[in-house]
């Protein structure tokens, strides 16, 4: 249902917008431009549709496309609010098409659109409507372009930033403050985008041709510096992955224990509204939870015996010979700590990661080891919240299981 009526909005967004663009063509009509200007525009609007096909990765793990890009050349280069409209919106009809033709699936393309559409025009409008309101100051022309370019850029970001929250909140298990903590997230990809748009309109007059390498060759290693750093952190999430399951081969965990934990943990924090770079902790801190279970091959140790804080305490060490992991080593080490103990309301010492991955991995233990019911393994948790698991963590966990 969440789909379909995302795809409508999505839909009448585009209806609404060819509308406008057929709209304000008419009216550059009649205006009486010359075709100079119709080329630009048609021009601008060309570019700023197919680069609707071009995108790059983001910190949030999502990818923004570079439309926005040509549109802030255009705010610069077309002489009015009229035309820097009519750019974007028939830019927009484009785009839609360019969409739904290179993305992976409907609901990317749809949401992609939404943002887009809605924040482009805020920009177009507030950011041309700005140059105008300056003209007539005593700032010098490229003050102007940059207050104008800035004002749109803010209006932009925050918009898309809303709007990509607003369409998110159509899953009920993610909370409306960690999809917008989320879309924060992307500030560095938008003001690399907007700094290479400006670089090129604000130069074009001046050097011409030349605007395009000064404007494109900075972008490019940026560009490159993001997709390097997508393709870093989907790597070494696969290496903690990958090493987490080292007690599992060994026999000395349950197969696909620390896997579902982190699945469980990731799914609960992000319903909670934690931080994205919190969640991302979490995850890692999930993964490896288990780790010190490698220690068991120890006949010295097996023969004095061990608790599961012991079992914890040795998996920290080892997961903070990694000085990345240092603040993950400390969540591993008292994720067994009680919540609360008698006559306290809660224990401040014991993070909220830890809490979590104590809840998620005894749910996953009583329904994979001990065979219960999921509706039994929540029922536990919930007897056990009088001091071993949180009880706000412990309801989440029920919101994200139904």
């Amino acid at each position: 249902m969440a789909e379909n009526r995302l795809h409508r909005l999505s839909v009448l967004l585009f209806l609404l917008i060819t509308a406008l663009a057929a709209a304000s063509t008419i009216v550059l009509y009649r205006s009486g431009v010359s075709w100079e200007s119709w080329v630009l525009v048609l021009l601008w609007a060309a570019v700023i549709g197919g680069f609707h096909a071009i995108s790059v990765p983001t910190p949030s793990g999502k990818r923004i496309n570079l439309a926005i890009g040509p549109a802030v050349a255009a705010l610069v280069l077309l002489p009015d609010v009229l035309t820097v409209m009519t750019a974007i919106t028939i830019g927009l009809v484009v785009g839609w098409i360019v969409l739904r033709w290179r993305s992976k699936s409907d609901r990317d393309a749809d949401s992609d659109y939404v943002a887009e559409a809605i924040s482009m025009i805020a920009f177009g409008l507030v950011g041309s409507i700005a140059l105008s309101g300056l003209v007539d100051s005593s700032l010098p022309l490229a003050w102007q372009q940059l207050i104008a370019i800035a004002a749109g850029a803010v209006v932009w970001f925050t918009i898309r930033a809303l709007v990509s929250a607003w369409v998110g909140t159509e899953r009920e298990d993610l909370a409306s403050r960690y999809l917008w903590l989320l879309a924060l997230e992307d500030w560095p990809v938008a003001l690399s985008i907007f700094t290479g748009g400006a670089l090129f309109g604000m130069t074009w007059n001046e050097m011409g041709l030349w605007a395009f390498p000064v404007a494109v060759l900075p972008y490019a290693f940026s560009h490159l510096a993001f997709v390097r750093y997508s393709s870093t952190r989907v790597t070494y999430g696969q290496m903690i992955r990958a090493l987490a399951q080292i007690p599992e081969v060994a026999d000395l965990a349950p197969r696909g224990h620390s896997a579902r934990t982190a699945d469980l943990a990731v799914a609960i924090a992000r319903e909670i509204g934690l931080h994205p770079n919190e969640v991302a902790e979490l995850e890692y801190a999930a993964l490896m939870h288990d780790v010190g279970r490698i220690t068991l091959t120890e006949p010295a140790i097996l023969k004095a015996g061990y608790t599961d804080e012991d079992i914890a305490r040795w998996g920290a060490q080892i997961i903070a010979e990694a000085p990345y992991l240092q603040e993950v080593s400390e969540y591993v080490r008292v994720q067994h700590s009680p919540y609360r103990r008698p006559g306290e309301a809660k224990d401040p010492d014991i993070p909220m990661i830890s809490k979590i991955i104590k809840i998620a991995s005894s749910y996953d233990q009583a329904v994979h080891e001990l065979q219960l019911s999921p509706l039994e393994g929540l029922e536990r948790v919930h007897r056990g919240s009088a001091y071993d698991f949180d009880p706000d963590i412990a309801a989440s966990l029920r919101r994200v299981l139904v």
